[in-house]
């Protein structure tokens, strides 16, 4: 099993972990992108020296993402399956081929974008910042745990309860990794690009969280999913 998140890339690309039989030419294929660009994504990398297990950089570019007017985004992690994806956000299969039109329902590839239908939400979010936790409920019962950034007295995090409401893969270096945006103008849930620093440096106003933990939120909650801040 290779380790996914573990390379921290920045804004406007996204990790890919080498496997058997991979070249550069292949995985830019399968990415719509170049050899060339790539290399420049990957400073120091051998394109002639691929190991497995080896992580990198592939910079996205606009045509990987389907259209999808409610920005109800998720992008595919190891072991995904059109089945499993349905099940987890309450839709059916076909509901889920029928907003991706066109993808190959049996070869889905790691990092690939979807679009999900908007459906009920599978959890809720609970985010305590004085003890920087943020919790995600399914069915009533503790699902995922995440660590939070330090907040800024001159800029404090708004309390109460909110709704996701746009999710953007690639928001632009400032957001890191990941962008889910709340119910109320300018805040939201974004990562950061230099997570070393996350315990010792405040943040703006709204909820920061390391890029490998905002990924895997991002996936997690759809929306429509209810945050409440305290």
């Amino acid at each position: 099993m290779f380790s996914y998140y573990q390379r921290q890339c920045p804004a406007g690309s996204v990790p890919y972990t080498i496997r058997a039989g991979d070249t550069l030419n292949v995985i830019a294929s399968t990415y719509g992108t170049t050899v060339q660009e790539i290399i420049n994504a990957n400073p120091g990398i051998n394109p002639y020296y691929l190991r497995v297990g080896q992580q990198i950089c592939i910079p996205l570019i606009v045509q990987m993402y389907p259209s999808c007017p409610t920005t109800n985004y998720y992008v595919v992690m190891p072991g995904d399956t059109i089945d499993s994806i349905a099940a987890y956000f309450n839709v059916s299969p076909q509901q889920l081929l029928y907003s991706n039109y066109g993808i190959d329902p049996n070869d889905l590839y790691v990092d690939q974008v979807l679009c999900i239908p908007v459906a009920p939400s599978p959890v809720i979010v609970r985010v305590n910042v004085a003890e920087r936790i943020l919790t995600v409920y399914r069915n009533g019962s503790v699902y995922r745990t995440y660590n939070i950034a330090v907040e800024n007295p001159a800029s404090p995090i708004p309390r109460g309860t909110f709704t996701v409401l746009n999710k953007q893969v690639d928001a632009g270096v400032e957001f890191g990794a990941r962008w889910i945006g709340l119910s109320e103008a300018g805040f939201g849930i974004h990562g950061t690009n230099t997570p070393e620093f996350i315990d010792v440096v405040a943040t703006g106003n709204s909820i920061v969280m390391s890029n490998q933990s905002v990924s895997e939120l991002f996936n997690l909650v759809p929306v429509g999913t209810t945050v409440t801040v305290s």
